[in-house]
């Protein structure tokens, strides 16, 4: 796969070959049965250009990697041994034998807590035996992988009672007319897992990383911030207090409100984890400055750049100077004065906005406290006039 840099799992029966491409929040792809990896390259280069880092292997029996699949506990196996391979925090995304794979070694709580959240390709737990056989006997593939399908559909049963208990966001993706994935089969999985999520590609089938390549990626690009709160509940984001709750409660309703004035990928990642390295408001740190590597693995450099930059303003020295463009920031971690231009002066601003707004809603304010904060959004109104004045309209700060 071009742009990869190989890699290679050596398992007790054999040697698994992939590779991995681009920086940023991890993805690992697992291909359906019958396919190789290469199957992802579509969808990689739309995820890469997105800022995420993918991580994609042949499963064993096929492409380049050894072995042989008969059952699907090897399989499961090999997805754990990928995801022990791996830093904490990603995304499975598994097509039809991969997905089954996935959430067969979920099963582990050790592997689970590793995983920010599965995407489901075209399939679900519960399958239909007859039905599965029928669709795989048109494809070609029943006489092929007879003894892998019986043993599949024997784990049923099992794979259910996984699906159940997940406690990781989960997303299905299935395809069109071409689907395996009916309509029966989507209520029957949501009753498994309430909280999980569907999206249909409607024009593909079966193989969606075929059909529509970057219908899937973008599909899968929506599950961006499951990474962030997953190392934000690891960080005990959701114990730390807050006005309005917990600061993990926080830092979502910022994010949602910096959404809603259509902020973009990159602010809303860093908007979710604004408050990692402590504010000059907030000093309570989540991360160690000289732990910036993880939150950068986790969202991606540019969105963690954002969060430094807020984290570092010396409110003192740098309000006293808002109007300017750019406007001089003052790093109170190190004293020097950064030039905010750009997207990251719009993207301080917005977050700045919003989290003062969020504040006000939510704290208990003195009425000069409140007029400070009308002062600063008025202020903020330089750079990002119309979020100004729709939080300037807000009843908190009327």
């Amino acid at each position: 796969m071009i742009g990869f840099t190989a890699r290679s799992i050596v398992r007790p029966d054999t040697i698994l070959r992939g590779g991995e491409v681009g920086a940023g929040p991890t993805v690992l792809l697992l291909h359906a049965g019958g396919e190789r990896r290469q199957v992802w390259t579509p969808v990689t280069d739309v995820l890469v250009e997105s800022g995420f880092r993918c991580v994609a292997f042949d499963q064993r029996g096929h492409g380049d990697s050894g072995g042989s699949v008969r059952a699907l506990a090897p399989c499961a196996d090999d997805v754990a041994a990928m995801l022990h391979a791996e830093r904490p925090g990603c995304v499975v995304v598994g097509a039809s034998l991969g997905g089954l794979a996935a959430i067969a070694a979920l099963s582990d709580p050790a592997v689970r807590a590793r995983v920010a959240g599965l995407v489901l390709v075209d399939v679900v737990p519960d399958l239909e035996p007859q039905r599965v056989r029928g669709f795989l006997a048109d494809g070609g593939m029943l006489d092929v992988h007879s003894e892998l399908v019986e043993d599949v559909l024997a784990q049923v049963p099992r794979l259910r009672r996984i699906t159940a208990e997940l406690d990781v966001p989960v997303l299905l993706v299935r395809g069109g007319s071409g689907s395996a994935v009916t309509d029966g089969d989507v209520d029957r999985f949501l009753r498994l897992a309430p909280h999980a999520t569907v999206t249909c590609v409607g024009d593909a089938g079966h193989l969606v990383a075929r059909d529509r390549p970057v219908a899937l990626a973008e599909a899968i690009s929506a599950t961006a911030e499951w990474p962030a709160l997953a190392l934000l509940r690891d960080l005990g984001a959701g114990e730390v207090d807050h006005p309005g709750g917990n600061l993990l409660d926080h830092l979502q309703r910022v994010r949602e409100l910096v959404d809603g004035w259509g902020g973009g990928r990159r602010l809303s990642l860093a908007t979710l984890c604004h408050a990692a390295y402590g504010t000059d408001g907030f000093p309570h740190a989540l991360l160690p400055l000289d732990r910036r590597a993880r939150l950068r693995e986790t969202i991606g450099d540019e969105a963690e750049s954002l969060v430094y930059l807020y984290d570092a303003c010396d409110r003192s020295e740098t309000y006293a100077r808002l109007g300017a463009a750019p406007l001089p920031l003052t790093d109170r971690f190190t004293g020097e004065v950064v030039a905010l231009a750009g997207a990251d002066l719009t993207g301080f601003a917005l977050l700045t906005v919003a989290n003062e707004l969020d504040v006000a809603r939510n704290a208990s304010l003195t009425p000069d406290i409140r007029r400070g904060i009308r002062t600063l959004i008025a202020a903020m109104a330089a750079y990002v006039p119309d979020a100004s004045a729709q939080a300037l309209a807000d009843s908190s700060l009327r």
